[in-house]
């Protein structure tokens, strides 16, 4: 039996945005962790010295700002839209402005860690919060509005990511204050860097992927909907845990203890929503699993090693969680949503064309993607790997660097068809 809050697959295209207007998030994230990768494979050894290294923090937020967030920012403007029915307002301007400032001001933050600039931290936090902030006030404007009816886990979601995403900025920006005004601003800086992280990664990366989880495995995997209790209060959940945890950080005694059951009760429920995945991937309609399948297999089996590993590993789970679990995610969504998007744009275009599209799966070359899904899986594996043997480093940064540039040939070969 279906769950009552299982999201639809239906799908309305009645306020879809231009195809350019999601493209142009998606075609940009993996040239941006190509870039990520390339910086890792020149640096080599010293950028996984340790996570608070300046190189370090130079190439994840190339990660996670400029290929992670792009993506799911596209997402967004393409989801809400069609999943929801509702219409991001100006979603064309708004779209333009918040992709430059993110192109621009995860640039300036890469070059301010890496050279240590109080004036590019100056820049960057202009720029970021600049598009971060009209992003995220053009979505809330946007869901003042009644959604469809189905849609409640997947909008349950944004909202609940959307909310982590501003406290991820705000900590952020408090972050780089110190850095952009040296010596002018007193805070302890490891424990809100491990807030930031945790909101970044956790809440706004994590609940996100869960949410559009929800609409796009069933749909594009041909799997059964997922189950009420994850589709239910899931991420309120979760949410509430990140609150806990964040509000019991650095505490001392038994409130040490509760930081510590709030962060093995975010690390069960992130390895629940893995398995529960995991388990109807296992089960799907088509027992041959394309590489969008792979890929998400892979995020799924990396969420729950970054769980397991958690604090005792840390550069691990890092690698565990962006790279394996995010990245992952990332490039299954794209592998499913980009040939869609462009099928539909030509069946669209029939009445003028004349000319009937080729179907979905003609558009994207499976070989290619299989080619690409190796290359990335290898690399991952390499860039573990790396944590513990660091002389794997360049190699692995190597192939990982390839496999993104291979990934937007390939939707860029899909994208040209449209």
């Amino acid at each position: 039996m279906k769950p009552v809050d299982a999201p639809q697959r239906a799908l309305s295209f009645g306020d879809t945005p231009p195809l350019s207007l999601p493209m142009r998030f998606f075609l940009t994230a993996p040239l941006f962790a190509a870039l990520a990768a390339g910086f890792l494979a020149w640096q080599g050894e010293p950028a996984l010295l340790t996570r608070w290294s300046p190189l370090t923090l130079a190439i994840t937020h190339l990660l996670v700002l400029g290929c992670l967030s792009m993506t799911m920012i596209g997402a967004l403007l393409q989801i809400l839209p069609v999943v929801a029915g509702i219409a991001v307002p100006r979603a064309g301007r708004v779209g333009a402005a918040v992709h430059l400032c993110l192109c621009a001001g995860t640039l300036a933050l890469a070059a301010a860690f890496w050279q240590g600039s109080p004036v590019l931290f100056r820049v960057a936090m202009a720029l970021l919060l600049a598009g971060l902030l009209l992003f995220t006030g053009a979505c809330t404007v946007a869901m003042w509005q009644p959604h469809r009816p189905g849609s409640d886990a997947v909008m349950a979601g944004i909202r609940l990511a959307l909310a982590a995403l501003v406290v991820t900025m705000t900590l952020g920006g408090m972050l780089a204050s110190v850095f952009a005004w040296p010596g002018l601003i007193q805070l302890p800086l490891q424990r809100l860097t491990g807030l930031h992280a945790m909101w970044g990664m956790l809440g706004w990366v994590g609940l996100l992927v869960i949410a559009i989880a929800f609409q796009v495995v069933p749909m594009f995997m041909l799997t059964e909907p997922y189950p009420r209790h994850l589709t239910g209060a899931y991420a309120t959940a979760m949410f509430l845990l990140l609150v806990a945890a964040s509000l019991s950080s650095g505490w001392t005694g038994r409130g040490e203890l509760l930081h510590q059951a709030c962060v093995v009760l975010l690390a069960a429920g992130y390895a629940l929503f893995a398995g529960v995945t995991l388990a109807m991937l296992a089960r799907r309609k088509r027992p041959r699993a394309d590489p969008a399948t792979l890929y998400w297999r892979t995020a799924m089996v990396s969420l729950l090693a970054a769980m397991a590993v958690g604090l005792t590993v840390p550069l691990a789970a890092g690698v565990l969680l962006i790279c394996g679990f995010a990245l992952s995610a990332i490039c299954g969504m794209l592998y499913k949503i980009v040939p869609f998007l462009t099928w539909y744009r030509l069946q669209d275009m029939r009445a003028v064309s004349g000319r009937k599209p080729p179907n979905v799966n003609q558009l994207l070359s499976e070989r290619h993607a299989q080619w690409q899904y190796g290359a990335h899986l290898i690399g991952l594996l390499l860039l573990l790997a790396a944590c513990y043997q660091p002389a794997l480093v360049r190699p692995a940064a190597a192939l990982m660097c390839a496999a993104c540039l291979a990934l937007w040939l390939n939707l860029t070969s899909v994208f040209s068809k449209s």
